[in-house]
């Protein structure tokens, strides 16, 4: 792999690892939607469409009509594919920095608050006042739990109250323990600070090549 071609897969999963560090860093849990973690998740990927797939579309036939804006059209159509696919994952929360435990007592109470009605089945809850349902899914990593919802008949209004009470709730929760916490956050900033190390020493050694190599990718 060139050093140009690293520093393209590289540095977006980078600032994506070290955001999942600070997500985890905290002493309180935090509340993601779905769609803003597909998302997340889609740009740290996005240098690696580039480097791959990415350049099937650039034909002779394209670059003799747009030029090197062939590659904003290619952008825009990662964007909008990631766009796309996140509005499957709209009606979820994923819930960084938390236990199974204390998740599930926080959803309690949650609940709760917003339906007297709610009940857990399982690792399943229902607030039928509420028009949600949703399961658990934990983490085999740890300390990261997703709220995934049941079948099609959802209320929009019902997942967005529910959100934001759960986190109004989390922010309100004494902070947890450190020891484990700050092992995850350690992991996720040694790996991702790892990463930027090496992207910033091949621009200070090979900046030069990592231009020219640009260039001709980009066909500028």
């Amino acid at each position: 792999m060139t050093p140009f071609y690293f520093v393209v897969a590289s540095l977006p999963f980078a600032l994506y690892l070290l955001a999942i560090a600070g997500l985890h860093a905290g002493g309180r849990a935090r509340v993601v939607s779905g769609r803003r973690d597909c998302m997340a998740l889609a740009l740290a990927t996005s240098g690696l469409f580039f480097i791959g797939p990415g350049q099937i579309a650039p034909t002779l036939n394209s670059l003799w009509a747009w030029g090197a804006g062939v590659w904003g059209w290619i952008a825009a159509l990662y964007f909008f594919a990631a766009l796309l696919v996140s509005l499957r994952f709209s009606q979820r929360y994923v819930v960084y920095n938390t236990t199974q435990d204390a998740l599930r007592k926080t959803l309690t109470q949650t609940a709760l608050q917003l339906d007297d009605e709610a009940r857990w089945s399982g690792a399943a809850m229902n607030l039928p006042g509420l028009g949600v349902q949703f399961y658990l899914d934990v983490s085999p990593l740890g300390r990261t739990a997703t709220l995934v919802r049941i079948g099609r008949d959802q209320s929009s209004n019902g997942w967005t109250r529910l959100g934001r009470a759960l986190d109004a709730e989390l922010k309100a929760t004494a902070p947890s323990s450190r020891s484990w916490r700050s092992a995850l956050w350690l992991f996720f900033a040694v790996l991702g600070g790892s990463l930027l190390v090496a992207d910033y020493l091949c621009f200070a050694r090979y900046f030069d090549e990592i231009c020219e190599a640009a260039a001709t990718f980009f066909r500028i």
